[in-house]
């Protein structure tokens, strides 16, 4: 935020948790020895008998952790069943060990070990969980009790008791233990709190990472495909924690890790941003134009078109996710005459699909008009495998086989701060069709990123969005894929279309600068409340390399 720092305190939260510690924070301890009885503190939320604590027994002790067992479960077990039950604990521990802790740890990094308590092995708790539930991870209980008093004062993660002899045990503690690194990875060694979707979409796709996807039938990422496909149409970071929620999240970490490669969420990982800013930090380390809206654009046109034939960006690269399609939420068939508008209200980041069957709607030089309402965005794909982000009039013509195409409303009005349950925004599209194009067509749409200036004129300015920022030379020569050669001209209605912004923000700050023509950048020293009285549009700030930031003497702060 901009000149004002966050308040922080400890609080229990299950799966993820805001924080402030240091990375390693133990005393020493002992190993737990066979048979030791332990009385744990659980969530009475996720508890079969809605218990807040109860006892457990180290049944069993691998290279990388111990196994507690819930003593009523236990108890409950005939003689055959408690030898099944150890047969499927050392199953797992031999999985946890073999499979699970090396594939995870040399991928998204170390747990914090020893941590809290001193010791190298965590602690894996079999607990009788609510039906639906595989297993929790608390960052209570990586600090002290003087600091979190509902602390076990473990690294430690819950796995349901129930599962343990079945074959979903290993996919939950997959799952799981990614949650216990990113506590020590994000929260405690780079003090950042991460936004629950994010942090569930990479413990989603670490059951992908150690292989329990691989044979698709029966396997997580199925079950995931059918429950999103049978009801596309929830909010990507809105969390309720809900079965949905979790389908959206796999689904979108195989779309990100096809496109960009599975080391692109270890990165989103290893830095201290959260979310959405992560993402695109991790986009600008690519020297890639692209941002957060271009990705979920992209794999809203995979989940409604899934055609690679058409555009590799519309699909998925697993072959059995290549059969599932989402159905359109709207459909609507154009006859080449009408114009119309239509109004959206969408949560943040929520999926939706809006089908425009436009064969035989176009002939000549006629064209769709397709003009979003202030502040509203879409992307837009078509059998065509044409593909933009729209936040401003946009023309599409058939250059020859046009079918149909997509529009994807996106609410993009909230970037962090995400919560259980979201608002409703409104966005709206006007469709007009005109017989002649103005401005530019489709084909020479300008991407984010792009270079412009007026023919027969010097400066040049780089888009974002609807805004355009002027570069001096020696700023452009500070980014090695920008080239001063490459500057598209463009006519005066289409430069004027776009806004000119001064606003900046280096990639992994939070201040936001206004750059001055004398070549100084000055602190706009004021509150996010304020920014948003002010009329300011978050979508006006540029982000900037280290090195144009330190081009640019420091002016007086601005504070209103």
């Amino acid at each position: 935020m901009m000149g004002m720092a966050r308040n922080r305190k400890i609080f229990q939260v299950v799966i993820l948790c805001a924080a402030v510690a240091p990375f390693f924070m133990f005393s020493v301890a002992t190993a737990d020895v066979q048979g030791q009885n332990v009385n744990f503190v659980v969530n009475n939320d996720f508890d079969k008998f809605g218990r807040s604590s109860m006892s457990a027994t180290l049944r069993h002790t691998g290279g990388n952790a111990y196994f507690y067992a819930d003593d009523d479960y236990w108890g409950n077990l005939d003689v055959f069943e408690r030898q099944e039950l150890l047969s499927g604990i050392e199953r797992l521990s031999s999985e946890f060990d073999l499979n699970i802790y090396p594939a995870e740890t040399s991928f998204w990094g170390q747990e914090a070990r020893p941590g809290v308590d001193g010791d190298n092995r965590i602690t894996i708790l079999l607990e009788q969980l609510k039906s639906g539930n595989g297993g929790y991870f608390s960052t209570s209980n990586g600090y002290s009790k003087k600091i979190a008093p509902e602390s076990n004062e473990r690294e430690m993660i819950v796995i349901s008791a129930g599962s343990i002899t079945g074959p979903y045990a290993k996919l939950f503690l997959a799952h799981e233990f990614q949650h216990l690194i990113s506590f020590g990875q994000k929260e405690l060694l780079r003090d950042v709190i991460e936004d629950v979707w994010l942090n569930e979409l990479r413990s989603e796709y670490s059951v992908t990472l150690v292989g329990y996807n691989n044979v698709f039938k029966d396997s997580n990422i199925e079950r995931r495909a059918e429950t999103f496909f049978n009801n596309p149409s929830d909010s990507l970071t809105e969390w309720p924690n809900v079965s949905l929620d979790y389908s959206l999240t796999a689904l979108l970490a195989e779309y990100i890790s096809d496109g960009y490669g599975a080391d692109f969420l270890r990165e989103t990982l290893q830095t201290n941003l959260a979310g959405i800013p992560s993402i695109n930090n991790a986009l600008t380390g690519r020297s890639s134009s692209d941002r957060f809206i271009d990705i979920f654009g992209g794999w809203l046109a995979a989940n409604y078109i899934n055609d690679g034939s058409i555009n590799s960006e519309f699909s998925y690269s697993k072959p059995d996710l290549k059969n599932f399609k989402a159905s359109p939420q709207r459909l609507t068939i154009l006859s080449g005459s009408e114009s119309a508008v239509f109004d959206y209200s969408l949560k943040p980041w929520q999926v939706y699909g809006h089908k425009f069957l436009a064969s035989g709607a176009l002939a000549g030089d006629r064209a769709i008009k397709l003009s979003p309402a202030f502040n509203s965005k879409f992307a837009y794909a078509d059998n065509l495998g044409r593909f933009s982000v729209l936040d401003k009039d946009f023309y599409v013509n058939d250059p020859g086989g046009l079918q149909y195409f997509f529009i994807f409303p996106i609410n993009d009005k909230k970037i962090s701060d995400f919560g259980k349950e979201e608002i409703q925004s409104f966005l709206t599209l006007n469709v007009a069709f005109e017989e002649k194009v103005l401005g530019v067509d489709f084909g020479s749409a300008l991407k984010d990123g792009a270079l412009i200036k007026k023919a027969r004129e010097s400066e040049i300015y780089v888009i974002e969005g609807k805004y355009k920022r002027y570069l001096r030379p020696e700023i452009i020569s500070l980014y090695g894929h920008l080239d001063a050669a490459q500057a598209i001209e463009v006519d005066d209605a289409v430069f004027n279309s776009y806004t000119t912004a001064n606003y900046i923000r280096h990639v992994n700050e939070e201040q936001v600068y206004a750059v001055w023509p004398d070549g100084t950048k000055h602190w706009l020293n004021i509150t996010p409340q304020q920014w948003d009285a002010s009329g300011r549009d978050w979508g006006a700030i540029f982000i900037i390399n280290d090195l144009e930031l330190n081009a640019y003497a420091i002016g007086a702060d601005i504070v209103r």
